[in-house]
């Protein structure tokens, strides 16, 4: 065997052992990529349940807050401070409701959890107190927020439809 011919012959092997490689380095590459997507979506339920936890909280511990909250939905009349606390608890729940829709257009939480949640605040805006509010409040919201606008008033709209 010549010279040139051990030379082919190694970089034939070399190539072999490369491309070898390259698709090992590619199959490690694929399972760290869905082991942290796994992580990922783990971490956003954790945040998730943490975030709903501390709203409920919020709604159930701080004392004479859920008596302004169920006149509000049922469209009593409040007092300037039961008002603010209200329409404050409203615009919390709402800025994650918008996160929640942000996340789930880009994927980066359930469809699943999204729909849960989209028809539980939804259903704060069913309520006369909700309505009211949503149509007072929602010009606050921006240019960028256009769509999440859009689809809030289109679940309202097929509901009333329904209704």
């Amino acid at each position: 065997m010549s010279m040139l011919e051990l030379s082919e012959l190694l970089g034939n092997f070399g190539e072999f052992f490369g491309a070898l490689l390259v698709g090992a380095s590619l199959f490690y590459l694929a399972v760290q990529v869905r082991n942290n997507t796994s992580s990922t979506d783990e971490a956003n339920m954790r945040a998730e349940a943490e975030r709903i936890a501390g709203f409920c909280s919020v709604t159930i511990g701080v004392p004479g807050f859920m008596e302004i909250f169920l006149k509000a939905q049922n469209g009593e009349e409040l007092s300037p401070v039961e008002r603010m606390k209200f329409n404050t608890h409203m615009f919390a729940m709402f800025v994650e409701f918008r996160l929640e829709f942000r996340l789930n257009q880009s994927r980066a939480t359930s469809t699943l959890d999204f729909e849960t949640n989209n028809r539980n605040n939804i259903s704060y805006l069913l309520q006369p107190g909700g309505r009211s509010w949503w149509e007072n409040q929602k010009h606050w919201l921006g240019k960028d927020d256009e769509d999440f606008v859009q689809h809030v008033n289109a679940e309202l709209a097929k509901h009333d439809s329904e209704a």
